[in-house]
């Protein structure tokens, strides 16, 4: 399985710590697709999609309650 990381481990950078993470090519391609698409870094778009996510399970948590 080939993977690529693009992020430094624990990067100090703009008073931010970085964590790598690797992901299989077929991710990385769609990805990058919708970057492009997007018009965003792929650090911001991984944002992006986990705070969406994070948003939506959570809702879906609190119907349940």
């Amino acid at each position: 399985m080939c993977v690529k990381s693009y992020a430094m481990d624990e990067l100090l950078q703009d008073n931010k710590i970085r964590k790598s993470l690797a992901v299989d090519l077929k991710t990385y391609q769609m990805l990058q697709e919708i970057c492009g698409m997007e018009r965003r870094s792929k650090i911001e778009q991984l944002k992006v999609l986990i705070e969406q996510e994070h948003e939506r399970l959570n809702e879906k948590r609190a119907v349940k309650i």
